[in-house]
């Protein structure tokens, strides 16, 4: 027996070894050593070994462990100038499979020259989005947000990009007004002195809006009296997936930790329900008519192609799909709204400013008259849905992750040596002091050169190319820039004459995914 627990010794710092000298020839390559704060050579940083900001961050206070984490990030960003490194440790390496570097970029010309790299250099990291796969299906099968862009999986999103055309989104648009003014009646309803979440009443309204507008399904949110069940089930979901990041056994810890056995069978709860409940329901419609271009109608095309040939979506790949479509889409969004209330209702002059805009176009008095093309005659509305999403983005850091597969030299002459993993802090980005005038402050005026008045279809279409909004706020506006609150008015009723985007032919693309067999 102690010739056998010699040997595994031996191993064991054998192994330890090779980490080492690995790790240190990797930090002797490249012509511009990227810089970093020091780690401890066994544990490395434990902001790696915690691996990821939690899920849940936006629900921490001030002072807590999540924002102390993201504060640090901020700081040695500004100290390396936006693009740093971090170790990790022999630990880290040998119980979580970590990368020996970590590049963490918020310099916005470092995270385009990235993103402008595609899949082919830069993957999306199977470390990070894998244990996504797990929670979502038994099978860890990979969606569209966790795949690789394999010219099967662009076809797929292309067939689902449908569902968020501009005709589809004055639908939802209409779910959304009847919805939120149901959720403000009950609201007001129960009184002044009445405590409520606002988190999760904004939660509830998305998810009905994504269940009834996008799949045909309606979750009664809004309406339920008590606890939404469903609600917290994606929330202990969405915390199972935080905690899978993390944990050093990985698939193994169930079998030792009652927290996390408590966690896969939540997993399998939400599993149980999107087959055996939603999906049943969709596939009981029926072949979905010709113009219903919805969620659910992309995906049963998917699924059953309306053409001969195999299906572009396999059973398990269109359940992990709609988890996935479900679970990442009323979070994020409820969060949003959440935040953006909670901004206004602590800067008063920017309150008053929303509400004298909306009184200007009628909506204050009454609601339903508010229409999507009015959402043009609103640029301070925007302005304030713009600063929330600067200063509280949906994913704060990291808002994607890559792993490197070959060398990639910047044009700043930093070197991504290949095998490296690089996180995308939009935290940091969003409040740089390089890049913002009073970083920290909610200030939607900052916004104003950046929202403007259009009067006719083509100027509409170019002012919505040029200022959607892509996740990434990099550019500061001009600060002080100031917005008419009348300028609006000659241009008004033909911005509202908008016609809706035609939507091309969603079947023809479902049917070329469908005769799609590129290997992934």
């Amino acid at each position: 027996m102690s010739d056998l627990w010699f040997g595994l010794l031996t191993c064991l710092l054998g192994i330890l070894l090779m980490l080492l000298l690995s790790g240190q020839a990797r930090r002797r390559k490249g012509p511009i050593h990227l810089p970093g704060p020091q780690g401890k050579r066994l544990l490395g940083h434990s902001l790696i070994l915690r691996a990821m900001v939690p899920w849940n961050w936006f629900r921490s206070n001030a002072l807590g462990g999540d924002q102390l984490m993201l504060r640090a990030l901020q700081q040695w960003s500004e100290q390396y100038g936006g693009i740093y490194q971090l170790q990790s440790g022999w630990l880290g390496r040998l119980l979580l499979g970590e990368p020996s570097m970590v590049v963490v970029v918020s310099d916005p010309c470092a995270v385009h020259a990235l993103l402008a790299l595609g899949e082919d250099v830069a993957i999306k990291s199977r470390r990070y989005y894998g244990t996504l796969d797990q929670v979502l299906h038994p099978a860890a099968v990979p969606s569209s947000a966790t795949a690789s862009s394999s010219g099967h999986w662009r076809l797929v999103r292309r067939s689902l990009l449908h569902a968020f055309s501009t005709s589809e989104l004055r639908e939802d648009f209409e779910v959304a007004k009847v919805k939120a003014l149901s959720l403000a009646r009950i609201l007001v309803d129960e009184g002044p002195g009445a405590v409520h979440d606002v988190d999760e009443a904004a939660r509830r309204l998305t998810l009905d809006v994504m269940g009834f507008s996008k799949l045909g399904y309606d979750f009664q949110a809004v309406e339920s009296p008590g606890e939404v069940l469903m609600l917290r089930l994606f929330e202990e979901v969405a915390a199972e997936w935080d905690a899978r990041r993390r944990r050093l056994l990985g698939r193994l810890a169930p079998w030792v930790s009652d927290g996390a056995a408590e966690g896969q069978t939540r997993c399998r709860i939400l599993q149980h329900f999107i087959e055996k409940v939603l999906w049943e329901d969709i596939s009981a419609r029926g072949p979905p008519p010709a113009d219903d271009v919805t969620l659910a109608a992309q995906l049963a095309r998917l699924r059953s192609p309306p053409v001969r040939g195999d299906p572009a979506l396999t059973h398990e790949r269109t359940l992990s799909e709609l988890a996935a479509q479900l679970l990442l889409s009323h979070g994020p969004t409820g969060h949003a709204i959440a935040w953006a209330l909670g901004c206004v209702a602590a800067n008063r002059g920017a309150q008053d400013k929303l509400v004298a805009e909306l009184k200007r176009e009628g909506v204050f008095d009454d609601p339903l008259c508010l229409t999507y093309d009015m959402l043009l005659k609103l640029p301070y509305l925007d302005c304030v849905i713009r600063e929330t999403l600067r200063l509280y983005p949906p994913m704060p850091c990291p808002a994607t992750v890559r792993t490197i597969k070959k060398d990639v030299f910047l044009a700043s002459g930093h070197h991504l040596p290949a095998g490296s993993e690089v996180w995308v802090d939009v935290f940091s980005m969003h409040r740089s002091p390089r890049l913002w005038h009073d970083a920290n402050r909610f200030n939607p005026e900052r916004w104003a050169a950046t929202t403007t008045t259009t009067t006719t279809k083509a100027e509409i279409l170019e002012h919505q190319k040029k200022n959607q909004y892509d996740g990434l706020c990099t550019v500061e506006p001009d600060a002080d820039a100031e917005i008419d609150p009348h300028e609006s008015d000659a241009g008004g009723a033909k911005a509202a004459n908008q016609t809706s985007k035609a939507v091309s032919e969603p079947e023809a693309t479902a049917a070329a995914v469908a005769s799609c067999h590129t290997d992934e």
